[in-house]
């Protein structure tokens, strides 16, 4: 039997390894109707897309714990440790209900192994995730897709409401080549009954959203339609918004969380509130918005020299990440260490920082779908590239080259910023 952390962070990784991503419901419903079906009687809104879920999740959670709300979070990857993917409230999951957790469904593990069905290490972390949040008596939990929705692990659950946030070419070889498909993918979160958010305003996935919606019978809400974002302002310190939605307004919400993609995830989190709890006071609405904060995205972690570590681990994300640097710090050079899963589409992440870049420095990280550092630096055409495979090394290099009017920016992958930002803390 399993009895530590440390024991169960080795089945994980293990687990991960063997089996990889399998996507399907059945070994999922199978292994919840073992445990009892704990997902039932929660109240849930699900949230999937291809960028900016944890963001709205968490600016979803402090509205809701400013208005007093007992709100329970599962959200993936976790940056430090695994115990960050299952909060109540703020608070974390301790080891031993972590432990506890875990020990409840191994029998069922050993048995659906045994029948040649053994569920992965995501499907074996959100049953628990169910299980931990139907004994706490939380009030609303917040449930973040791992990856696309219709075949997703948590899509077995009836919501309140969906959000999808973005949608951008990712994972292609799982969820379709092209934005429609993958919308569609996106949409399978959609369950009747339960009214959908969208950030998604381009035509064609957009209109995949829409028809989803169409088909459910349920309310659709997409973002700049019909709900509207206004007077945005920014600064280097933080920005600002207004939103209306339906006959309500509310005017100059503060957030210091930068780029202008962080007001579009905060206006689905603030339509998200306003249909789901009654006559929610704006004063929590502005609370929650202005206290949130979200390591690992455009994370200032020093000063001298300055470094951010963003979790741009897409395309899309990239992009993002890029305006947000021209935004708030235009008079600035930037110097990228880059690092990504090799399931990612890292050559185009790649040309796009290549444009912007004074010098991109390559590394690697110890995980099984890690690229290598050798492939990722064949894929760089940049004039002034490195290679360290040693990822600390290239940081320390990193950190020595940058200095004034300068910004050492550390991206491509969240779990690889879950190694570096411990890393940096010991500076």
């Amino acid at each position: 039997m399993v009895k530590t952390m440390k024991e169960i962070n080795h089945f994980f990784e293990q687990r991960q390894v063997q089996l990889g991503m399998n996507f399907g419901l059945s070994r999922m419903e199978t292994l919840l109707t073992k445990l009892g079906n704990p997902q039932e009687g929660l109240k849930y809104i699900h949230i999937a897309g291809s960028n900016g879920k944890g963001s709205t999740l968490h600016y979803i959670k402090e509205i809701l714990l400013a208005e007093g709300i007992r709100v329970a979070s599962f959200t993936s990857p976790y940056l430090i440790r695994m115990n960050e993917q299952l909060k109540i409230n703020t608070d974390e999951i301790s080891d031993n209900d972590f432990v506890a957790a875990f020990q409840e469904l191994w029998p069922i593990v050993q048995e659906m192994d045994s029948a040649g069905n053994g569920p992965t290490q995501f499907e074996i972390l959100t049953a628990m995730a169910f299980s931990y949040f139907s004994k706490k008596e939380v009030d609303l939990v917040l449930l973040e897709t791992g990856l696309g929705g219709r075949l997703d692990t948590t899509n077995v659950i009836q919501p309140l409401l969906s959000i999808i946030t973005s949608i951008s070419l990712e994972h292609t070889n799982i969820l379709g080549n092209t934005l429609a498909e993958i919308a569609s993918e996106k949409a399978g979160i959609i369950k009747s009954g339960a009214p959908i958010i969208s950030g998604v305003t381009a035509e064609e996935p957009a209109k995949v959203i829409e028809e989803k919606a169409a088909s459910a019978d349920v309310p659709y809400y997409q973002l700049g339609r019909d709900f509207y974002v206004n007077d945005v302002k920014q600064s280097k310190h933080g920005q600002s918004f207004s939103i209306s939605l339906d006959n309500r307004s509310i005017r100059k919400i503060d957030l210091q969380m930068l780029g202008r993609h962080q007001i579009d995830n905060a206006a689905l989190a603030v339509a998200a509130v306003m249909l789901v709890i009654e006559g929610i006071d704006e004063k929590s609405i502005r609370k929650g918005i202005g206290e949130a904060k979200w390591n690992g995205r455009f994370e200032k972690i020093s000063d001298e020299p300055l470094v951010i570590i963003d979790g741009a681990h897409n395309p899309a994300g990239i992009e993002v990440l890029i305006e947000t640097l021209k935004t708030h710090y235009p008079d600035y050079t930037y110097r990228f260490i880059f690092s990504s899963f090799r399931d990612k589409d890292y050559s185009q992440m790649l040309h796009i920082l290549e444009k912007e870049a004074i010098e991109i420095i390559i590394t690697e990280f110890n995980h099984e779908r890690a690229a290598d550092a050798e492939k990722l630096y064949k894929q760089c055409s940049h004039e002034n590239k490195s290679i360290d495979k040693d990822w600390q090394a290239a940081i320390r290099k990193g950190r020595q080259k940058t200095g004034e009017k300068e910004i050492l920016v550390i991206t491509g992958s969240l779990y690889f910023l879950s190694l570096v930002r411990e890393f940096i803390s010991e500076f």
